[in-house]
């Protein structure tokens, strides 16, 4: 495990990759105008949409410091990892915008296997560096489910903006691949694109 914690980057790259290519090849058998296609839809956007500007939000507050401070304000103030809560919730909406069911569950069950362990090996750098006090944030801060009487923020805040900059464009990949996943969509009920499995 520990080999993919150090290389997550590039196997979250090869699993967008596989996700693509899968969606390349197959289609799903909603109808269009169907309650459940509307719904996966509709519900898909608004979490890829929840996630972008979610991340955004905690880029404010991470760029520039990640590991170097223990940020507690803003979205951190609420829940110790928000930017990979955000990053699960925008996960699930690609995975709902698919329509495709089993991409969903692979998204799903990829995920919840995967970043749990990422989560653990940052935060025990994380305390090996900063001691008493990320034990203390430990203490009062949810891992996973946003207490929001924790909610502070300064008045004040110096970004980083270099690095803000950067997670723009990193954020925005979510709306990017739902695009392209609408896309891959069109190309298959043109035609243009073989339908060489159809999920149920």
């Amino acid at each position: 495990m520990k080999f993919f914690v150090d290389n997550r980057i590039l196997w979250s790259r090869i699993f967008v990759i596989f996700i693509i290519i899968f969606l390349l090849l197959s289609t799903h058998s909603w109808a269009k105008n169907s309650l459940i296609y509307l719904l996966m839809k509709w519900v898909g956007f608004i979490f890829v949409v929840t996630a972008t500007l979610g991340r955004l939000w905690c880029s404010i507050y991470i760029s520039g410091y990640k590991e170097d401070v223990v940020i507690n304000q803003g979205p951190y103030s609420m829940v110790r990892n928000p930017l990979y809560l955000f990053s699960f919730i925008g996960a699930m909406g690609l995975g709902l915008a698919s329509a495709n069911i089993i991409v969903l569950l692979i998204i799903f069950v990829l995920f919840t296997f995967f970043y749990p362990s990422v989560v653990s090996s940052e935060e025990k750098i994380l305390l090996e560096r900063h001691g008493n006090v990320f034990s203390d944030y430990i203490n009062s801060t949810p891992k996973w489910f946003p207490k929001f009487s924790n909610f502070k923020r300064p008045k004040k805040y110096l970004v980083q903006i270099k690095q803000f900059e950067s997670s723009i464009i990193s954020s925005m990949w979510f709306l990017w691949f739902f695009l392209i996943f609408h896309i891959i969509e069109l190309l298959h009920e043109t035609n243009v694109l073989p339908t060489i499995i159809r999920i149920p």
